[in-house]
């Protein structure tokens, strides 16, 4: 039983022992009853007043408990949506350090989720100059996205060039980092 279910049971058995006091004080003396009336009284007004208070914040917690569910709701959402993404995708705080990364991220660098979160970027790059002046763009405000190319080193695997953009997000503290292949250009398709 949580805090405010029992906090409603005290009140109602308090309401209980009130109505039992107030039928013993209909049959006490009248010198008395000056007294143990009016007390009696204001101590119903303040177990009604409870009473209203603990309703209200039961509806409160309802609400609160219907709201946490449906942020979590969409957050599993977006947790999937993400590991559908095709594209290889990381999210990092502002110093580089990788919160969280989808699946084709974690087949692409050859690490599993789990050991993903945590390791710094700059482990993945080669091009670390490249890497920091880009993180200090986002983190200083001076760029909302920015993109370079950059050599990636998968664990234990080959490195190679990518294309790496990276966004600032608006209603996050974190940044986003897509990993893709680079566009080729119109004079090598030719």
């Amino acid at each position: 039983m949580d805090t405010l279910q029992i906090l409603t049971l005290k009140t109602a058995t308090a309401m209980g022992r009130l109505a039992d006091l107030q039928r013993r004080a209909e049959h006490a003396p009248e010198k008395a009853s000056p007294v143990i009336k009016p007390a009696l009284r204001e101590l119903t007004t303040a177990l009604e007043e409870l009473q209203v208070a603990n309703d209200h914040l039961q509806s409160q917690v309802d609400e609160l408990v219907a709201l946490r569910w449906s942020a979590e709701s969409v957050q599993r959402q977006l947790d999937e949506y993400a590991e559908a993404v095709p594209v290889p995708c990381l999210w990092t705080d502002d110093a580089g350090l990788i919160a969280d990364g989808n699946k084709a991220a974690c087949e692409l660098l050859n690490i599993s989720k789990q050991r993903l979160a945590g390791k710094p970027l700059m482990l993945f790059v080669t091009d670390r100059d490249r890497l920091f002046g880009a993180l200090n763009r986002l983190a200083d405000g001076s760029a909302q996205a920015v993109e370079a190319d950059m050599v990636v080193r998968p664990r234990e695997r080959r490195p190679r060039k990518l294309r790496v953009s990276g966004s600032r997000l608006e209603h996050d503290l974190r940044f986003v980092w897509f990993l893709q292949e680079p566009a080729m250009s119109s004079a090598s398709a030719e």
